[in-house]
This record gives structure tokens, C-alpha cells and sequence, in this order.
């Protein structure tokens, strides 16, 4: 407790908005590097990498975790032409030092956002083309090659998703702003198929290989600006192909709160509570509550 105090009393002066920590945050954002706790879903989401320690509800253990991904560059095509294209690889690594689930994993792959359609603004003067669609649809996907080293294997997993974006107020996308125009809120519905190779998933040395589809909704909402934000992250999925004894509807929710000391946007320390069966946890139900120290970028 003296320890979060501490955070809690220095996070004005060392993180303020004049810092070198701020400085350095802007010029990685200006180089399109990112970090967050995984890149699952859009490189926007608000989702801050963190060191946690955890109650598992389900056992009596407590232990730490990590989630930390890294987006290292971007790479943008069909500039200038309405539509966005772009690239990025990405790097995450996952630990767990719970007895009943050890995890410690590393993954590297390559994602793409596709924006096929421009958008129209709501904001521009009459007489200026306003070309566009109102709402467009936003193509995601994702490959992924992670290293297990607690079963000591190589696990892979494709991904595709498929969004909306749009300008206008209240539509997916949009990012609510106040009148200093600090970030409100914003939200991402998905609807997407994922396909997995897994050796070792539930008998050793055989390779469970098989996909699902999903919905998933993300929500990031930010109660006092720049300093509480609450993120509320919910998936469905069902496993379409599979003659394994891995259950066949895979719910999972988690939702989180975290307080950014000195109306920072990088340091903060949160909680968050996740109830369901979880991809990392070899689609085993999990019910867990974490304090968290968390950083994004």
C-alpha cells in the first residue's frame, strides 16, 4: 500500500503533461509504434498492456501476469485515393505463474485494417464534395505464430474480422469528444472467423486443428477524461469444425477500470474482472479478478 502511494504522489510531477515520459510517448506514436495488451481487434482500441496480480475464483491460487503487445511500425498503401490500407507487424508475450494454468507464450505475426470506402464528414462547410459512405464497413485480420514454452510447441492462429467505421455521432467508430476535446468514448462491433492449429491441447503430442465464429463487442469510455477509463470487452464464439472434446459455445467477457495519476494518458493502475473460456487457457473456463499496473502507448 505505502508502494501505490508513493505512485499515486509522484504521478503529477513526473508524468505531467511537460514530461519526458509524455515526450517520449509522442514521438514513438509519431514513429507508429503502440503498446497495449494485445492486438486482437483494432490497433485502437485502448487496451493497456499490464503486469497483474490475480485471484482466481475458481481455485484458491493467486499469482502474477503479464500481457504486453508491441505494434512496431505501420506500413499505409492507397494513400490519397478515399480508402486505407495499411500493415503492421505486432509481437505479444503472455505469462502466468498460476500452478493450475502456467502460461508463458510469445507470438509474432502480421495484421492489415482495410477500409474499402471513404467516409463522409458531418463537420464540412455546404458546397464542398462530401464524398463517402455514412458508415463503411472495416476489414481486420491477423496472423499469428506463437511459441508455447510451457508445452514446449508451436501454436498458430489466422484471424478475420469485419467492423464498421463511421464520422457520424453515435455510429460505430465515431470517438466522442468534450468541448476541450479530450477523448470520450468510442465502440467497435465485430463479427469474424478464426482458424487454430494447437499441438498438445488436450492430448499430448497430437495437433488440434479447428475454427470458429465470433461476435464481439468493445466498448472504451473514458468517466473522467484523461484520468478514469472503463473498457467492457465481450466474445462469442463457436467452434464450427471440431471432433475434440473442447466445449462448443466459448463466451467471455472482461471489464475493466483503471485511474491515470497526474491526467497522464500512459501509467495507470487498474482492476479488472473476466468470466469465461479463455483462448490463452486452453478453452478452459476462467473466472478471475486482477489488480493491475498498467502502461499504453
Amino acid at each position: 500500500m505505502l508502494c501505490l502511494w508513493v505512485f499515486i504522489t509522484l504521478c503529477p510531477a513526473v508524468f505531467g503533461q511537460d514530461s519526458t515520459i509524455i515526450r517520449l510517448k509522442n514521438w514513438l506514436e509519431e514513429k507508429n509504434f503502440s503498446i497495449q495488451k494485445t492486438f486482437d481487434g483494432s490497433r485502437n482500441e485502448n487496451k493497456p498492456a499490464s503486469i497483474a496480480f490475480q485471484e482466481n475464483h475458481r481455485s484458491p491460487n493467486d499469482f502474477f501476469h503479464l500481457d504486453l503487445g508491441i505494434k512496431l511500425s505501420e506500413l499505409e498503401l492507397l494513400k490519397n485515393t478515399g480508402s486505407s490500407l495499411l500493415f503492421y507487424p505486432k509481437v505479444e508475450w503472455h505469462k502466468s505463474t498460476d500452478s493450475t494454468d502456467l502460461k508463458n507464450k510469445i507470438d509474432g505475426g502480421l495484421n492489415f485494417e482495410f477500409i474499402p470506402f471513404g467516409l463522409k464528414s458531418p463537420d464540412l462547410p455546404g458546397g464542398i464534395p462530401n464524398k463517402g459512405l455514412i458508415l463503411a464497413p472495416w476489414i481486420q485480420g491477423s496472423s499469428s505464430v506463437r511459441r508455447n514454452f510451457i508445452e514446449d510447441v508451436f501454436e498458430m492462429k489466422l484471424a478475420a474480422q469485419v467492423s464498421l467505421v463511421s464520422n457520424y455521432k453515435f455510429l460505430p467508430g465515431y470517438i466522442f469528444r468534450d468541448k476541450e476535446k479530450n477523448f470520450l468514448a468510442r465502440y467497435y462491433p465485430y463479427i469474424g472467423y478464426e482458424y487454430y492449429r494447437l499441438p498438445d491441447l488436450i492430448t499430448k503430442a497430437h495437433t488440434e486443428k479447428f475454427s470458429t465464429v465470433f461476435v464481439r463487442l468493445f466498448f472504451d469510455i473514458w468517466i473522467v477524461p484523461r484520468a478514469v477509463q472503463f473498457n467492457l470487452d465481450g466474445t462469442y464464439r463457436r467452434i464450427i469444425n471440431n471432433d475434440s472434446a473442447i466445449r462448443t459455445r466459448l463466451p467471455i467477457m472482461a471489464s475493466s477500470i483503471f485511474f491515470y495519476p497526474g491526467r497522464q494518458e500512459v501509467i495507470s493502475i487498474g482492476y479488472e474482472y473476466t468470466h469465461g473460456y479463455d483462448t490463452y487457457s486452453k478453452f478452459q473456463l476462467i473466472q478471475l479478478s486482477s489488480l493491475k499496473l498498467s502502461v499504453k502507448i
